[in-house]
C-alpha cells in the first residue's frame, strides 16, 4: 500500500509540474502576442488602380515549314552522286541527286534508231501509195475507154487500197517509235533529280551506288522563309479569333524571345468529338531561328481592358490552394483579405473581387505580418510608386 501510496503521489507531482509549464508557456505566448501586436512594422504599400490588361487566349502547337519537298526518283537505276547534304540550301530547280545514265543513254539511242527506221518506213510507203495512186487512176480510165479488162483495172485498185492501208499501218509504227523516244529522252531527264522549292535539306537517305526505286524518298527538303503552326482552341474561343489577329509565338530554344504572328487560317468547323477547331497561324521566319517540329507556345493578342490591379508583390497564396489574399492597410494596422484574382502580367494582377480602388495594399514582408499588426507605411515609398 505504502508503495502504491508513493506512486501515486509522485505523479501527482508530475502532473501538477507539466500544468503549471504549459501555463507558464501560453503565459509567455500570449505576451509575446501582445507584444507582437504592439509591436510597429514598417511596410512599404501602394493603392488598388486601374490598369490595362490584354486579353488573351494561351495554346501551343508544334511548328511546321511552309513548304516541304520529299524527293524521290521516277525511274529505277543506281545513285551516281549526291550532290547536297543535310543543312545546305538548294535552288528550285537545283539538280541534288543524279543517277548511272548508262542504260538511260543506251535505250534513247535505241529508241532513236527506231524512229528514224520508222519515218523512213513511212517516207517509203507514201512513194509506193503515189505510185499506185497514178496506176489506179490510169486503170480506171483505159477502162473507160474498154482498152483493158476488168480483172487489170481491180488488181490496179487493189493495189491502191494495199498501199494506202499499209500508210496508215507505217504512220502508227511511226508515231509509236516517236512516242517511244519521247519517254526514252524524259526517263533520261529523270536521272537528273532537282529541287522544286528553295529551301534547306532536312533529311537524306541516298548514298552514292544506291540502288533506288520509284516512289523511295532519298531527301527531303523543307522552305522554312515562312512558317506556321496549326493551333486547336476550345470551342467557346470561336468567336474571338479573327483573320489577321496577332499571336506571339515563344519556343524554348530562345527564352524570352517573341515571334509575332497572324492568324491566315480559320477552319470552320469544330471536332464534335473534342469541341475544339483548328486556326492557322504563320510568320516570316527571315533569320531562320524558327524550325520545322518545335514545341511553340502561343498568345493570342485580343482586345484591351481596363481593370482594378495591384502589383504582383502584394499578391500572396495559400500553399495548396487557388486562393489567394493580400495584406491591406486599415487604421494603420495589417488587415487580411482574401481576393479574387483574373488576367496576370509580370508586374500586376487583375483585381476581380475583394479590394476597392484606393485600398492601400502592402508590397513587402508579407511573411512578418498577420491581421491586427501596427504598420507604418513609408511615405517616401507610397510616393515614389504611385509616381511610378
Amino acid at each position: 500500500m505504502k508503495r502504491i501510496f508513493y506512486v501515486l503521489s509522485i505523479l501527482v507531482l508530475v502532473i501538477c509540474a507539466v500544468f503549471i509549464v504549459t501555463k507558464v508557456r501560453e503565459k509567455g505566448k500570449d505576451r509575446q502576442a501582445f507584444q507582437s501586436l504592439d509591436q510597429v512594422i514598417p511596410v512599404n504599400a501602394v493603392p488598388a488602380s486601374m490598369e490595362l490588361f490584354q486579353d488573351k487566349i494561351s495554346a501551343v502547337g508544334t511548328l511546321m515549314a511552309r513548304q516541304e519537298n520529299l524527293l524521290s526518283p521516277k525511274v529505277a537505276g543506281n545513285i551516281d552522286a549526291v550532290l547536297v547534304d543535310i543543312g545546305e540550301k538548294v535552288k528550285a530547280g537545283q539538280p541534288v541527286i543524279k543517277l548511272d545514265k548508262t542504260t538511260f543513254r543506251l535505250a534513247v539511242k535505241q529508241a532513236e534508231s527506231a524512229f528514224s527506221a520508222a519515218f523512213a518506213s513511212v517516207a517509203q510507203v507514201k512513194s509506193q501509195l503515189g505510185q499506185a495512186k497514178k496506176e489506179y487512176n490510169r486503170a480506171k480510165n483505159l477502162l473507160a475507154e474498154n482498152v483493158i479488162p476488168q480483172n487489170r483495172f481491180d488488181a490496179a485498185e487493189t493495189g491502191y487500197t494495199t498501199a494506202r492501208e499499209a500508210l496508215l499501218f507505217a504512220k502508227g509504227k511511226h508515231n509509236q517509235a516517236k512516242a517511244a523516244l519521247e519517254t526514252a529522252r524524259e526517263y533520261l531527264k529523270y536521272t537528273e533529280i532537282h529541287s522544286s522549292i528553295d529551301g534547306v535539306v532536312v533529311q537524306r537517305t541516298a548514298e552514292i551506288g544506291q540502288a533506288v526505286a520509284p516512289g523511295v524518298q532519298v531527301l527531303r527538303i523543307l522552305d522554312q522563309a515562312m512558317v506556321k503552326a496549326d493551333i486547336e482552341l476550345p470551342e467557346k474561343d470561336f468567336g474571338r479569333i479573327g483573320f489577321k489577329t496577332t499571336a506571339v509565338m515563344m519556343v524554348a530554344a530562345f527564352p524570352g524571345m517573341e515571334f509575332n504572328s497572324e492568324v491566315t487560317v480559320i477552319n470552320p468547323m469544330v471536332d464534335p468529338g473534342i469541341r475544339t477547331f483548328k486556326v492557322r497561324i504563320e510568320t516570316s521566319n527571315q533569320t531562320g531561328k524558327l524550325v520545322d517540329g518545335m514545341f511553340v507556345k502561343v498568345n493570342f493578342l485580343l482586345d484591351q481592358k481596363e481593370a482594378l490591379a495591384i502589383p504582383r508583390a502584394a499578391l500572396q497564396k495559400l500553399p495548396g490552394s487557388g486562393t489567394y489574399y493580400v495584406f491591406a492597410v486599415k487604421n494603420n494596422k495589417a488587415l487580411k483579405k482574401e481576393v479574387k484574382i483574373g488576367t496576370m502580367t509580370d508586374g500586376f494582377a487583375e483585381v476581380i473581387d475583394g479590394l476597392a480602388r484606393g485600398e492601400l495594399v502592402i508590397t513587402n514582408g508579407a511573411g512578418k505580418l498577420r491581421s491586427g499588426v501596427n504598420v507604418k507605411v513609408s511615405n517616401k515609398a507610397v510616393k515614389t510608386l504611385k509616381e511610378g
